[in-house]
């Protein structure tokens, strides 16, 4: 059955909050902010690292963070640290010298303890949505993105309020589906759902397939589609460091995926909405396809968003938004 009745839908569209919880909850927030029947984050949600805070005993604590050091010795001050890493999406870790030493040693055992932080704090992002939307009427849509691994997946639950969509068919409204994909592109970093270009386009096409109406469906595919204003990134050398140009800066080229092109110039959706590329916010057609990437800043604790208009006659309008 169809979620919403009303004449038009409107929807609270971002991306690539990679473990910042203040953005999450910008997030959460935004469905009664804009007036929204549904929320949809398009992937990427887990951080980036873990920050080692070490116990120098006595009560003091020492970090260091992008060549910064810090030196603490009041426990709200370190509680204040450990929040400010949170919210930039780091995974703040309170360890005794000797475990850094064996962290050092073995790097599996900082593989097992990012796992167990990013499901936690995961499952924290779950008690937050459901605690601030059960009784609104707001639908929270949510999928992995290629950077998320596929442990993450056990964290959700049965629920009406938030919903793992990622590899589903979703009903809007009575006029407009929505296909889930998270995966992406092969990519540098060999990220835990990076696919070939032809194993991504048959998991769309799947979906695809199974739309009534493809002409008036969403599809929310994580990678935008190759060569658009939506994936302009910088070029990078062997060692993944960005390549500079001759005229300044760096060398920014496409790094979409070819596969999501193809699906839409072949299935013409209403609308396509994407992330992956951080700094690539735009907006751009593809035949009679709307195309938006609304960009990430979760670093800097901002979300970038986009409020999604729809009508039976299709997409009235988009508005970027920036909390």
């Amino acid at each position: 059955m169809p979620l919403f009745g009303k004449k038009n839908t409107r929807v609270f569209f971002t991306t690539d909050l990679h473990g910042a919880t203040v953005v999450f909850k910008k997030f959460i927030n935004a469905g009664k902010f804009y007036e929204a029947q549904a929320l949809i984050l398009g992937g990427d949600m887990i951080g980036k690292m873990i920050v080692p805070i070490v116990s120098q005993g006595g009560g003091r604590y020492s970090a260091n963070y992008l060549g910064k050091l810090y030196d603490i010795n009041d426990a709200d001050e370190l509680q204040k640290l450990e929040l400010n890493f949170e919210n930039s999406g780091l995974y703040p870790t309170r360890l005794t010298p000797e475990e850094v030493q064996a962290f050092k040693e073995d790097r599996s055992l900082v593989e097992k303890r990012f796992a167990v932080l990013a499901k936690e704090r995961l499952a924290r992002w779950l008690d937050i949505a459901e605690e601030r939307l059960r009784g609104t009427g707001i639908h929270c849509y949510v999928q992995p993105g290629n950077d998320d691994p596929y442990e993450i997946d056990s964290v959700f639950r049965a629920s009406d309020i938030i919903q793992n969509v990622d590899g589903r068919i979703i009903q809007l409204d009575d006029d407009h589906e929505m296909i889930n994909v998270g995966a992406a592109n092969q990519t540098p970093w060999q990220c835990p759902r990076d696919k070939p270009e032809d194993e991504l386009y048959a998991i769309i096409e799947s979906l695809v397939k199974k739309l009534k109406n493809p002409s008036q469906a969403v599809f929310n595919l994580h990678v935008p589609p190759f060569d658009t204003n939506l994936d302009i990134a910088p070029e990078l050398d062997e060692n993944l460091t960005p390549k500079l140009s001759l005229a300044g800066g760096f060398k920014m080229v496409p790094v979409g995926s070819k596969a999501v092109r193809k699906a839409i110039e072949t299935y013409q959706p209403l609308l396509g909405v994407h992330g992956h590329i951080h700094e690539s916010r735009s907006a751009q057609k593809l035949g009679r396809t709307m195309c938006i990437n609304p960009g990430s800043e979760y670093g800097e604790g901002v979300l970038r968003g986009v409020v999604l208009e729809f009508s039976k006659k299709g997409l009235e309008n988009y508005t970027f938004t920036q909390n």
